[in-house]
């Protein structure tokens, strides 16, 4: 009498468990899209009901609440990779198809973003600043007229912040609060000896006068996703040396 064997299951692996890490990552589907939605509507409100009470005289009553939504992504993407990441490995995911899976996240909520902001934009001319002359999701018309290159800008300034909070959130995974602290003081340090250096040899106004000359598709666009690139490429140096 012979007895069957039951056979181990296959491994998914490649982009079918990217695909199922991914899905893991939107159960949170409250903190990555509906708290920001929720959170938008709030800063939209506040000023709206200002600038429909107060007559600022003014062509444009400009307010940069769009910014919040920003914030609650930062939040979603750093607890990402100080959480989710430990417990995704945990069930046998590389640390690979785990970067993998939260950068198409990434992009994807970015494409989102962009397209809604943008036709929030269109709206909000269509309304006169939705009845008070506000410019709130329409910021970028003071740059460019191209409806292209707004959305394009949007979703290159979305990334760059998924991109930020993904290498802040490694950062912390591995070298918890001194990490974060120790980032902030060589950002603080660069930035500061960039501005000496910027002042003692008077080069300010070129630096302006190269960010007017420069097409818009370079400052607004290129160099976004360039930075962007440069924080991925650094989350994962952190991640791939870091223990779950």
């Amino acid at each position: 009498m012979t007895t069957a064997l039951a056979l181990p299951a296959p491994v998914d692996t490649g982009w079918s468990r990217v695909a199922s890490i991914a899905r893991v990552q939107i159960v949170s589907w409250r903190l990555l899209l509906a708290w920001p939605i929720a959170i938008l509507a709030v800063a939209f409100t506040i000023p709206w009901v200002i600038f429909a009470l107060v007559d600022t005289g003014q062509q444009y009553n400009v307010t940069g609440s769009v910014l919040s939504a920003y914030g609650f992504v930062v939040a979603f993407y750093m607890v990402s990779m100080t959480q989710m990441m430990p417990f995704t490995i945990g069930l046998g995911s590389t640390r690979r198809q785990f970067v993998a899976a939260v950068t198409a996240i990434g992009l994807a909520e970015s494409f989102v973003f962009a397209a809604a902001f943008q036709t929030l934009s269109v709206l909000e001319a269509a309304t006169g600043g939705w009845g008070v002359d506000m410019r709130m999701f329409g910021v970028l018309r003071f740059v460019t007229d191209s409806t292209v290159l707004q959305f394009l800008c949007y979703f290159a300034t979305m990334s760059f912040v998924v991109a930020l909070a993904m290498l802040l959130g490694a950062i912390q995974h591995r070298w918890p609060t001194t990490g974060i602290l120790a980032a902030g003081a060589v950002v603080i340090g660069v930035g500061g000896l960039a501005a000496i250096v910027l002042t003692w040899t008077q080069s300010w106004s070129s630096l302006w006068s190269w960010s007017a000359d420069s097409p818009r598709a370079v400052t607004l666009v290129a160099l976004p996703l360039c930075v962007a690139a440069a924080c991925l490429a650094g989350a994962w140096q952190v991640v791939r040396n870091d223990s779950p």
